[in-house]
């Protein structure tokens, strides 16, 4: 199996090679690059190999750059210490995103995805077929983090979404909370409103976790969800008239 590693910095790279020798040693590193524009030539000039272990900050720009100028038929895992990039690392051909520290293990469930798909029949930039087919439809799923990596879960599994001081939460059906990185705004604007409804300026609930709805102060409506909380979930006056409109759809 042929490994290229990007990477610009020479202690991870030489981490890298030691953690894949150990882990796989009938892998063969076939080069190491530490650039935008040296990938981009390499991969040019070369066969495109199995296996890519791809840093995301090189020494002269991003390497997500490298798919503007050339189509990249290989799996890539990328390596990075910053997690803000991991939606764009879905949307081309990746396999797994670990962050620096990168640890034996993780580097080896990274290994076992990469030959379950090699087995199955890889298909480049398959993440990029299926978020243009989202876009044109309700999102159907929420990236999350999870300790130091990242998950998906399924927007149905969504009981409600609650903002707190600026950060945006899924509680799901199993009572279980996601911080999610981008805003309860951008979240109403992408899901199903048939299914969920912005109560106030800080709730999003599912209608399909309403239990009972009882009169509340100042003409507003109080909704008990069949998913305990310590939250109270109060209709906003604003919202009175969207909201049972919704309710008796």
């Amino acid at each position: 199996m042929n490994v290229l590693i990007v990477e610009d910095e020479i202690n991870a790279c030489e981490y890298l090679r030691t953690l894949l020798s150990k882990l796989r040693p009938n892998y063969s590193i076939i080069d190491h690059l530490d650039s935008v524009q040296d990938t981009i030539n390499w991969l040019q000039q070369n066969p495109h190999p199995d296996l890519i272990l791809l840093d995301i900050q090189l020494s002269d720009g991003i390497s997500f750059e490298l798919f503007n100028h050339i189509e990249i038929q290989s799996p890539i895992i990328f390596t990075t210490a910053y997690d803000q990039f991991a939606l764009q690392a879905f949307k081309v051909n990746s396999i797994d995103y670990l962050l620096k520290p990168i640890s034996q293990d993780e580097l080896l469930n990274a290994l076992v995805k990469f030959e379950t798909q090699r087995a199955l029949g890889f298909q480049a930039n398959k993440y990029s077929h299926l978020l243009q087919s989202f876009s044109t439809s309700k999102k159907n799923r929420c990236l999350v983090k999870k300790g130091n990596h990242f998950e998906f879960i399924s927007v149905d599994d969504i009981a409600f979404i609650h903002s707190d001081d600026g950060l945006t939460f899924l509680y799901t059906t199993d009572k279980k909370r996601h911080l999610y990185t981008k805003s309860i705004q951008y979240l109403i604007d992408e899901i199903d409103e048939s299914i969920f409804f912005q109560i106030n300026r800080k709730q999003i609930i599912n209608i399909n976790s309403i239990g009972k709805i009882h009169p509340f102060l100042n003409q507003r409506l109080k909704v008990e969800l069949t998913t305990s909380s310590d939250l109270e979930f109060i209709v906003s006056r604003a919202r009175m008239t969207e909201f049972k409109a919704w309710i008796d759809s």
